[in-house]
């Protein structure tokens, strides 16, 4: 018979435990993985919530990392799910459990939905916001396309695309040179707040106000799309480039945005954004969000 259980406080030992289940789906994940990270985890207050077997094994888990925002004096809360997994075999098991995370969390912000989860928050009347995007820059097309080639819908651009990978890759090397006037970001500490947890485990790195986080290979920038110089931007693909990244990506919340999204080198692509939203805490949030502007440092893209 399964259990289902919220984690308030996990430990490091049920964060590996969770993140077993997560492997088998998305092994890259692994690679992301550490006692840091889990360590990083508690202090940022991720909670679990996990489908257990009748042998007390983890079948299902989602991780929830709180947020809030004060409006007119009022401090609105809610939780972002991500790595939401199920073991290969166990059917249902995903529906079970985040029917039940929606008795727990009144407020959940769910942000770059799959196709496959889209399907489920509408049969659970999730809502859905529009307006948002992920502007990306290929740092190594290549390698970009091979591990998300699969997204893009036109079999044509597809085929495009990997065709002119291999002269994309070898011009960006010196056009990045040139555009950066030879500079390249400078590890970071982080300063304070959520960075300064993200730098015991990540790397983080800045130039002026411009500042991004290397994620196991995918670049992100926890500055608003119109900070830093076009320079300043490809000093930041060179440091990525020097680690094997293979994009470089930023979150937008509004149009006015767009535009310094693409004078700065990146291609915008719609972001599927449903939320939970029992209380109507979300609706009062997200208008206020998308206004002022979003970084991926306000989300759960960054742990």
């Amino acid at each position: 018979m399964a259990n289902i259980e919220r984690i308030v406080e996990p430990t490091i030992e049920d964060f590996q435990q969770a993140s077993e289940v997560c492997y088998t789906r998305f092994e890259y994940q692994r690679r992301l993985d550490s006692p840091a990270r889990f360590a990083a985890f508690q202090k940022l207050g991720v909670e679990l919530a996990v489908l257990r077997d009748a042998n007390n094994a983890m079948q299902c888990v989602g991780f929830l990392i709180p947020a809030q925002l004060e409006v007119s004096g009022e401090k609105l809360t809610w939780h972002y799910m991500f790595q939401v997994a199920s073991r290969p075999g166990v059917a249902g098991a995903g529906g079970l459990l985040i029917r039940q995370i929606m008795q727990w969390y009144p407020a959940i912000f769910g942000m770059g939905i799959t196709p496959d989860a889209e399907k489920l928050y509408k049969l659970f009347r999730w809502q859905p916001f529009e307006g948002f995007w992920r502007a990306v820059h290929p740092i190594n097309l290549g390698r970009s396309l091979a591990d998300y080639g699969n997204r893009i819908d036109k079999p044509w651009l597809r085929t495009v695309l990997r065709l002119c990978s291999g002269l994309y890759d070898a011009l960006s090397v010196p056009v990045e040179l040139v555009i950066s006037l030879g500079r390249s970001a400078q590890p970071w500490a982080g300063g304070n707040g959520k960075a300064a947890i993200l730098g015991t485990y990540v790397g983080l790195f800045q130039i002026g106000s411009l500042v991004v986080v290397d994620l196991g290979g995918v670049g992100r920038l926890c500055t608003l799309p119109d900070v830093g110089s076009l320079s300043q931007h490809a000093a930041v693909w060179r440091v990525l480039r020097s680690r094997g990244a293979k994009f470089c990506e930023m979150l937008i919340s509004n149009r006015l945005l767009l535009r310094s999204a693409i004078l700065r080198g990146y291609v915008p692509i719609p972001l599927q954004v449903w939320c939970w939203d029992k209380q109507g805490v979300l609706r009062r949030a997200i208008p206020v969000l998308k206004q002022r502007g979003m970084t991926f440092l306000d989300t759960d893209k960054t742990v």
